[in-house]
């Protein structure tokens, strides 16, 4: 079974089924001859230089162009909510600073390695790694979970058609999000 390869241009937008909150983790690439396709961003990594990784390619029976939100509107929505984070920071350095103190450091770093031991130290880094790995599959099968059951209340449902990958690095621009 070979797989078929096709090469898409268009747009790049964000999605907001509420117009209030950006939905994470997906953009919405509308092609020069307006087919629309969803684009899973998150739990891969955006690659490095001549690497690329995969992205996984949705299609939903629904239209969503209508909650298609444009580059400048992002930049909006991001000053308004950096405004509301300045309490969250307040709130996070003291709370960080208790349970530092309280929680033992082995439980997220592993054994100390003093004195210092090859094995130990690269079992600590493994064990960090994973940690890190599954915390980004988890985010992501639960933004794409939430994702579904929004998409199901209005009406639309979400078939993945494939993988593909952006042949230059995604830009954000003033106006809006492009394929460079």
């Amino acid at each position: 079974m070979t797989k078929e390869l096709k090469t898409v241009e268009g747009e790049l937008l964000n999605i907001s089924l509420n117009k209030k909150k950006i939905v994470q983790g997906w953009l919405l690439l509308i092609t020069t001859n307006e087919e629309e396709y969803l684009i899973q961003q998150n739990f891969l990594l955006a690659g490095f230089k001549q690497y690329t990784f995969n992205r996984k390619i949705y299609k939903s029976n629904k239209s969503l162009k209508e909650f298609a939100i444009s580059g400048e509107e992002v930049i909006n929505q991001a000053k308004q909510e950096s405004e509301k984070n300045y309490l969250g920071i307040a709130i996070a350095i003291p709370i960080g600073a208790l349970l530092r103190n309280i929680l033992p450091v082995e439980w997220l770093w592993g054994k100390s390695n003093l004195p210092i031991n090859f094995l130990t130290g690269m079992f600590n880094l493994s064990y960090f790694w994973l940690v890190l790995m599954l915390s980004f599959y988890l985010i992501s099968y639960y933004r794409k979970k939430r994702f579904e059951s929004n998409l199901k209340k209005i009406g639309g449902d979400l078939v993945r058609i494939g993988e593909g990958y952006a042949k230059s690095p995604l830009r954000i621009t003033q106006k809006i999000l492009k394929w460079w």
